[in-house]
């Protein structure tokens, strides 16, 4: 899977493409970025480069928002569990069918950011912890022509284990909100291995 460069800022980290993160080490995804791999990696890709037009992603899941005082939601997701597809993540589609996105897995929970580099899908970013509980949702807009320095961030509010991309409009239409449980339909996800180990230090 793909992710964006990182900006390291305090504990969070901050992600390239769709999503990114601000994080205490580093950074690992497009739009998203975990604060556990190196920020290096992000950002290499070359101004003269094709962009993917999607990310070439192993599996998809279906999962279902239990949804208090409404209706349970089922969405079925891509799964970016690698970290070249956290880096890529939706960046370059033009189209999202309804119900359907991608969900971003980390290896532990912690502070994230996404960004919207690259994307050009508005998106509801759907932040949850370990527990697959909803911390935040965020309604991100595409802007195509700014610069990394213009690029507004949209961080969880907590440590977060997956987010969820979905077409803008979803949240508020379906009533998936803070609290809001994510079932999936067979063993929840989890991330493969980056073999990279944080530093210790302070």
């Amino acid at each position: 899977m793909k992710t964006y460069a990182a900006v390291l800022v305090g504990a969070m980290v901050l992600l390239g493409g769709c999503i990114g993160g601000l994080g205490g080490t580093a950074t690992d995804d497009a739009n998203r970025q975990p604060t556990t791999e190196p920020a290096s990696t992000a950002n290499t890709t070359s101004a003269d480069a094709t962009p993917p037009t999607t990310t070439d992603v192993e599996r998809t899941v279906n999962a279902t928002f239990v949804v208090e005082d409404g209706e349970n939601e089922t969405v079925s997701l891509m799964v970016a569990d690698e970290r070249s597809e956290r880096q890529s993540g939706l960046m370059h589609r033009e189209e999202l069918a309804n119900r359907t996105g991608m969900v971003f897995v980390y290896e532990n929970a912690q502070q994230v950011s996404f960004w919207m580099k690259n994307t050009l899908i508005p998106l509801d970013m759907i932040f949850l912890g370990p527990d697959r509980s909803v911390l935040n949702v965020q309604h991100a807009t595409p802007q195509p022509n700014a610069s990394g320095g213009e690029l507004k961030t949209y961080p969880s509010d907590g440590e977060a284990k997956y987010v969820v991309e979905l077409p803008r409009g979803f949240a508020n239409r379906t009533g998936v909100g803070p609290g809001t449980e994510l079932v999936f339909e067979d063993a929840p996800p989890e991330a493969e291995s980056s073999g990279w180990l944080p530093s210790m230090s302070l």
